[in-house]
């Protein structure tokens, strides 16, 4: 039931995403002088020299809130070689808001972010009369970001506090009789990307993040040693305020 719930709300989270996406991609140009207006219109829109060129930078400063969707890799890294825990990767879907402060070109601020995802691998373990299993349903963070800004465009880097629920099992074959445990994992992330202001509300972006929870003993039939990594490819669509 759980896990149901888990990829009911993936589902929503990705067809909210795509839906907003879709809106981006129908707009035919990104240009200054024909910026788009669903989403409000910058002051860099507006104040313009006699040739038409932008006189002023795009200011990042403020809150935002938005979806976001992409692809997670999961690696346990079981630290004995006869512990199985297979690797696994899926869609990832969730919500992020966060605040910003510019300086110049510098803009710095923090964000939050809770993503669903879909990892879930079993194998034969090193004993063949088991299977292993390892899953994860979904993580989180707490991150600073800093980053500099060329007009729209902004190049960033982030790291932070990241959280993730980490489940593992072993399964003897014959009967089916399962040993299970479940963690909620704690470590530190980071990584980078770009973002793009395509009018002064909406923004779209792209990222890569890097997760390790460090080692963490699970309670299977026997005790299992693992040192999760977390790999993402994100791509979302923002809000400002």
């Amino acid at each position: 039931m759980l896990v149901q719930l888990h990829q009911n709300s993936l589902s929503k989270c990705l067809v909210a995403l795509g839906g907003l996406l879709l809106s981006v991609s129908g707009m035919s140009s990104f240009g200054h002088a024909q910026q788009p207006r669903f989403f409000g219109t910058s002051k860099c829109d507006s104040y313009c020299d006699a040739d038409g060129r932008e006189c002023c930078d795009y200011d990042w400063s403020g809150a935002y809130v938005g979806l976001q969707g992409g692809w997670s890799f999961l690696d346990p890294n079981p630290v004995a070689p006869n512990h199985v825990q297979e690797d696994s990767d899926g869609f990832s879907g969730g919500v992020h808001g966060g605040f910003n402060r510019q300086r110049g070109k510098l803009v710095y601020g923090i964000e939050l972010d809770y993503t669903l995802t879909d990892l879930d691998a079993t194998a034969p373990c090193f004993n063949p009369a088991f299977d292993c299993g390892a899953s994860s349903d979904w993580n989180a963070s707490v991150r600073g970001r800093f980053g500099i800004a060329f007009d729209r465009l902004l190049l960033f880097g982030t790291a932070g506090f990241a959280f993730a629920d980490y489940e593992g099992f072993t399964q003897l074959i014959a009967t089916g009789v399962t040993y299970d445990d479940e963690k909620t994992l704690t470590g530190g992330t980071y990584g980078g990307g770009l973002e793009y202001a395509v009018s002064e509300r909406l923004r779209v972006r792209s990222e890569y993040r890097y997760s390790n929870f460090g080692t963490e003993e699970m309670s299977y039939d026997s005790t299992y040693t693992v040192d999760p990594d977390l790999h993402s490819v994100i791509f979302g669509a923002s809000f400002a305020f």
